[in-house]
């Protein structure tokens, strides 16, 4: 394995925490964001779905991108992308321009996303890779947690708290991450290779898999628990009756759970392990986004925690499946990736357009929440329902697996 390769994956995670940064940035702004530009939520939900409904298009030819460029000059071109839509979202003067400064980092981002597993995959045997995934997954969360905290509370305070000047200093976090990246990734194009990519045919062939179906099913319902309350977390706790302020330190706590839940369980998620995870993981977040219209601190805080944890850990959780498995592996996760992004983000462009519209018909969050509960219990029935003949029907799955889930049904 090459001496570099956590020197390598540092240079991911930067690019990926920029990510984070930006993503939670828009949703910890949106209170001044939408009195400044006099915007309903719908609207709002719809600028905060933008990236995801341009992520639908671009995850795939992304996939291919990081094939044929390379994954040093596609993560580069990544975040130049990410760092020009931060800086047009501070220029924003409607409703449309900020939809269009936001639906640009859909252009960038998927790149980032699908480079991090194809580090993994590429530069870490298999003993390594879970370490390697639980650690870049903590890189959004981290992200996000900067991107909640920064805005009203330090940043803010500085610049007379306007979202412009707050969304053009975070977008240096693009800049910073650019500049490490550079640094070091200089001989990586010699350790991963650029080649042709996959073709269209490819792509059929993989999405024919009936375990790579089954992943991307679970990932549009999990995208649609993931950015229809993440994303209008801050929102959610305002309506509740904190301040912007102190919302963004409560979102910002989440993040807690989130980093511990993405650092700690990826790397307990054996074969055997996967199916129990993912399930107990489902019913703590239903769990949590129950008491998320809580004013009391007691139950507010245990419910941010889990809530933060449970909507981070899938992800990765379901990469691996792919990652280890003998119809994706190594060579085919970088199109796997795009493929899953793709079909993901559909849920990523509906949660927070859902939750919008039902949070303005309803005059409040509890219906979206009540909705978002019952999509995780869901998934938890379609997990139990369905991993069986989803391992049985694709040669070369976990063995193992598929015996806990056969436990479970019984």
């Amino acid at each position: 394995m090459p001496s570099n390769r956590w020197a390598v994956l540092a240079g991911v995670w930067s690019a990926y925490c920029a990510f984070g940064v930006l993503v939670a940035s828009s949703g910890a702004l949106v209170p001044s964001i939408r009195a400044d530009l006099d915007i309903t939520d719908a609207q709002m939900g719809m600028v905060l779905g933008a990236w995801q409904f341009i992520f639908i298009g671009t995850s795939i030819p992304a996939g291919r991108i990081v094939d044929r460029l390379g994954v040093r000059r596609a993560v580069m071109a990544s975040i130049v992308l990410m760092l020009l839509s931060g800086l047009a979202r501070s220029a924003a003067g409607s409703f449309w321009s900020l939809f269009a400064a936001v639906a640009l980092f859909g252009v960038g981002a998927p790149i980032t996303s699908i480079a991090a597993p194809k580090v993994a995959a590429a530069l870490f045997n298999e003993k390594d890779r879970r370490r390697a995934v639980g650690t870049y997954a903590t890189a959004p969360v981290v992200g996000a947690g900067l991107g909640l905290v920064l805005p009203a509370n330090v940043i803010g305070p500085l610049v007379d708290d306007s979202w412009r000047t707050i969304t053009l200093v975070l977008s240096g976090s693009a800049v910073v991450a650019l500049l490490i990246w550079g640094l070091v990734s200089h001989s990586l194009d010699h350790q991963i290779r650029p080649g042709d990519g996959l073709n269209l045919r490819d792509y059929r062939a993989l999405a024919a898999q009936p375990i790579v179906r089954f992943v991307l099913l679970l990932a549009v319902l999990n995208f649609v628990v993931v950015h229809g309350i993440g994303q209008w977390l801050v929102g959610i706790l305002v309506a509740s009756g904190w301040s912007q302020g102190q919302a963004g330190y409560w979102a910002a706590f989440g993040m807690i759970g989130s980093l511990v839940g993405t650092f700690v369980l990826p790397r307990a998620a054996t074969p055997e392990r996967r199916l129990f995870l993912m399930i107990a993981v489902l019913f703590g977040g239903a769990l949590a986004a129950v008491c998320l219209v809580s004013t009391n601190p007691v139950v507010l805080a245990p419910a941010l925690l889990t809530g933060g944890g449970a909507r981070s850990v899938l992800m990765p959780i379901l990469l691996m499946i792919l990652m280890d498995h003998r119809s994706v592996g190594p060579s085919r996760i970088a199109a796997a990736t795009g493929l899953y992004l793709a079909v993901a983000q559909v849920g990523g462009v509906a949660g927070p357009i859902l939750t919008g519209f039902l949070s303005d018909s309803s005059g409040g969050f509890g219906l979206p929440l009540a909705v978002h509960v019952g999509v995780m219990i869901l998934t938890a029935a379609i997990l139990v329902l369905g991993y069986r003949w989803a391992v049985d029907s694709t040669p070369g799955v976990e063995h193992e697996t598929a015996a806990v889930a056969t436990e479970i049904q019984q």
